[in-house]
């Protein structure tokens, strides 16, 4: 899904098994960075194998480029920092 901005979800800290991360909960699930990309096109293009694999996937436009989030399953985060 492509979000026109962040206005449409709320930010959080977690805790993970990786360490502490900037995550964001949309449609009460909970996202975590994945990777940046100079265009939308790059973005989508980029995102396409995790979508395959049936993972939820966020594209966000941030500053000069557009962001990708990945949803976590809550099995994953020790708690909310």
């Amino acid at each position: 899904m492509i979000l026109n901005s962040l206005n449409q979800v709320r930010s959080i800290v977690i805790n993970t098994i990786a360490g502490t991360e900037k995550a964001i909960v949309f449609l009460g699930k909970t996202f975590v960075a994945d990777k940046a990309y100079a265009s939308i096109n790059e973005a989508i293009a980029g995102s396409k194998r995790d979508v395959d694999m049936g993972m939820a996937v966020l594209i966000t436009p941030e500053a000069n480029q557009f962001k990708v989030w990945v949803a976590i399953p809550s099995e994953l985060i020790c708690q909310a920092a």
